[in-house]
């Protein structure tokens, strides 16, 4: 079996969407004949933790983990953080757990460091807001460049003690792209760096000028140095091409997707008599639910909707912390008794409130250029295969829902639209004809199934090793 460092700054226990490409990986690439050797960020600063996605891992999989350094001062006053270099939370049963860690051991880490005695609370939030209004100015490429030193350490130890075949980054965070980088440059092996989200051609951009040029050296520099340049949208991939064709290897695309796995044995979160409308992710500034709620009410007002029929479930972060736009929407819109707000949910729980659903909600950006992004949530909404209502501008996600029948779309600027297809939605429901979006033909696995995506990806670094 050959060896691999896989380069993911967010990785299990850590939960959310973020960690599903690095974990289905490392899930499935040992069947292939890869085994991976994770560098990830010890979780102890993040609160969406599910410890039972560790569950997912083969024991041939080894995890380094390896805590952002702070300041000397910073780390008490921010009640977190440190510099302790790294800490094994899961080894291999054939290596052992140097550090005694256990697959809790996220859990166990994630009480360190939480107080901050003889500081004040005023001080540490005026600190905290001075940090958030700077960091953009610091913090380059993103805000876990503060992981890079250690991070590097550590990868150069996993060099020194596994017969390292290749390296796998994948991104974001871009800070991991510059530890791979750093490692490629300490042993020439292949590299595989791989975009979920463009960087430099990202809609979400600093707007600070010469920040913006550091990054296009930044980026400039892994494009030319990757073996391959991985992404997973054709979209990204055109404007890679255009923009670094010049300097890029080789080009490839392996789409995110689903875990056919993940969904055996769940039973379904329904709520008997209720039309509910589903939703898990996170909402923030270009991508919020206040236009679908507009709609909603104003079906509601007009008699065409009974609100004693309907249920919005919200699951995942409805508002960042210090922000409460969708909330108030809620509240101001008088929709408290329609509106359910879960919160983050283990993975697993999510999946039943998706598969207990009528209506999965799809809710796209509406900033320029979103059409071309693919929502990871758009793919375990298509295992789940119950109707899809995506509030999208036209692109990828917008196609792949008219191709495979998965649903409606309309665009999420669009009110009237967005309550015909409510109100659409609604009828059929209430007269017993919603039912599930169909069996996925054999194209849409072989394309989004996450473990033929880690076969893919295991005859990509095959080629690379070749002799």
């Amino acid at each position: 079996m050959r060896n691999l460092l896989l380069v993911a700054y967010y990785f299990p226990p850590i939960g959310g969407g973020g960690v599903q490409r690095a974990l289905k990986m490392a899930k499935y690439l040992p069947e292939f004949g890869w085994r991976p050797h994770v560098l990830a960020v010890d979780p102890v600063a993040h609160v969406s933790l599910d410890p039972s996605l560790l569950d997912q891992l083969p024991p041939e999989v080894v995890v380094h983990r390896v805590r952002e350094w702070y300041p000397p001062g910073l780390a008490k006053l921010l009640g977190g953080g440190g510099t302790r270099a790294a800490s094994g939370v899961k080894e291999s049963k054939e290596g052992g757990n140097a550090a005694g860690g256990t697959k809790d051991g996220g859990r166990a880490a994630a009480n360190e460091g939480a107080g901050a005695p003889g500081v004040s609370a005023t001080l540490r939030t005026r600190t905290m807001r001075l940090l958030k209004a700077a960091r953009k100015y610091v913090l380059i490429p993103d805000d876990q460049i503060l992981w890079y030193v250690p991070a590097v350490r550590e990868g150069k130890r996993m060099l020194a003690r596994y017969p390292i075949d290749a390296i796998f980054s994948t991104a974001g965070p871009n800070t991991n792209h510059l530890v791979a980088l750093a490692l490629r440059r300490r042993r020439r092996l292949p590299w595989v760096a791989d975009f979920r989200d463009p960087w430099t051609q990202n809609m979400h951009r600093s707007g600070i000028r010469w920040r913006e040029a550091l990054e296009e050296r930044m980026e400039r520099r892994v494009m030319a140095a990757a073996d391959i340049v991985l992404t997973v949208t054709r979209s990204f991939a055109e404007g890679f091409r255009e923009k670094h064709g010049d300097v890029i290897k080789r080009l490839e695309v392996i789409h995110n997707g689903f875990d056919a796995a993940d969904y055996a044995g769940i039973e379904p979160d329904r709520v008997p008599g209720k039309c509910v409308f589903a939703y898990a992710g996170i909402f923030y500034k270009e991508r919020n639910p206040r236009l679908f709620l507009r709609a909603v009410r104003e079906l509601i007002d007009a008699g065409e909707i009974d609100r004693r029929d309907i249920l919005l479930r919200f699951a995942g972060v409805f508002d960042y912390p210090g922000y409460t736009d969708n909330a108030d929407a809620v509240a101001q819109l008088g929709l408290s008794d329609v509106v359910e707000v879960l919160g983050h949910l283990p993975h697993r729980r999510a999946l039943a409130l998706l598969k207990g659903a009528d209506v999965l909600l799809l809710v796209g950006d509406t900033a320029s250029g979103s059409g071309a992004y693919i929502p990871g949530k758009l793919f375990e909404y298509m295992a789940v295969q119950r109707p899809i209502l995506a509030l999208s501008l036209p692109g990828e996600a917008a196609s792949i829902v008219e191709r495979f029948r998965l649903g409606e779309v309309v665009r999420p600027d669009d009110l009237p639209a967005m309550k015909r297809a409510v109100a659409s939605f609604y009828r059929r429901w209430k007269a017993g004809r919603l039912h599930t979006s169909g069996t996925l033909p054999h194209e849409a696995y072989a394309l989004y199934e996450r473990r033929e995506q880690a076969r893919a990806l295991a005859a990509l670094l095959d080629e690379l090793v070749a002799p």
